[in-house]
């Protein structure tokens, strides 16, 4: 039976829902992709963040997202509204250079923010929707992650959002679960969670030290384990940053099944290149019909 197909009882079975997952797109973006997701029939996009390259603003990538006819939510990652001595700063841990070069991003932030409208720029909120008659809630984690064991961009979480530290952090986003009744949950993330490994090939894996380790975003992992411990059903936790091309070579896992929940790395990076001889783009797609979640990766 096809997903258009009469049940038995003669009422028309519902397709599924089909939520689309773009990974960091680093100004990888043009017409022929608002094009092709403009005809998709999506009836959810979810942007893991990085619209932005080193060198260039995201904002002709958000205005192009805003034409887009689906809902579409836009987590920021830590190349969007960021200067790039911030990052740098960021990077390398320099916690006064921090404060100092951050004093612009709350600015920097809104240009974005308008660009996209009436696309969502998301972080710490609960978006609900009614997809396909079928409710499901998409939870925006933290944005600007950089992933680790330390709150990035510390200084515009705290004026934006209140959040200093990370167990702050974890409490908001325990606090938008407890918002979610009966409705199953995706988890909308710029860098995934803590728990799914410590070796540099792991879905959010280091591989930029000897050591590996887990670089996972502890407070995300808390709140996944907490909306589970509260009996919530979380379909999905996408999320990018940590590109799938490791460095010093080979390729990162993308994709995992836990305790009933699909973990999303969606960061293929870049999205556009040439494959089996043609030039095709990347992304992820998310079918949902209810009860069972399918993950595939689409290049097209």
């Amino acid at each position: 039976m096809t997903a258009a197909a009469d049940s038995a009882a003669g009422e028309p079975v519902p397709r599924p829902v089909r939520i689309g997952v773009l990974g960091d797109i680093h100004m990888h973006w043009g017409s022929r992709d608002l094009g092709w997701f403009g005809r998709s029939g999506y009836d959810l996009l979810l942007v893991v963040g990085d619209l932005a390259s080193y060198l260039r603003d995201g904002r002709p990538v958000a205005r192009s997202l805003a034409q887009l006819p689906m809902p579409t939510l836009v987590m920021p990652g830590n190349h969007d509204g960021v200067s790039l001595p911030q990052l740098l700063a960021e990077a390398l841990r320099r916690d006064g250079w921090c404060q100092r070069l951050g004093r612009g991003q709350g600015r920097r932030c809104r240009r974005l923010e308008r660009a996209l409208e009436p696309a969502a720029w998301v972080g710490y909120s609960r978006h609900a929707f009614a997809l396909r008659d079928r409710a499901l809630a998409v939870i925006a984690a933290r944005p600007h992650s950089m992933g680790g064991p330390r709150l990035s961009f510390a200084r515009h979480l705290g004026e934006r959002f209140g959040v200093r530290t990370l167990a702050e952090s974890a409490r908001r986003l325990e606090a938008l679960v407890d918002q979610c009744d009966h409705e199953p949950i995706v988890f909308l993330a710029h860098n995934g969670p803590t728990g799914l490994g410590a070796r540099a090939s792991d879905l959010w894996g280091c591989d930029f030290r000897s050591s590996e380790g887990d670089f996972g975003d502890p407070d995300l992992g808390q709140a996944v384990a907490y909306a589970q411990r509260q009996g919530k059903r979380v379909l999905a936790v996408v999320a990018g940053h940590m590109h799938h091309r490791l460095r010093g070579g080979g390729q990162r896992r993308w994709l995992t099944r836990r305790d009933g929940v699909w973990y999303v790395n969606a960061a293929r990076v870049p999205r556009i290149g040439v494959r089996q001889g043609r030039r095709q783009r990347h992304h992820v797609l998310l079918r949902w019909d209810g009860e069972r979640t399918e993950v595939q990766e689409v290049w097209r």
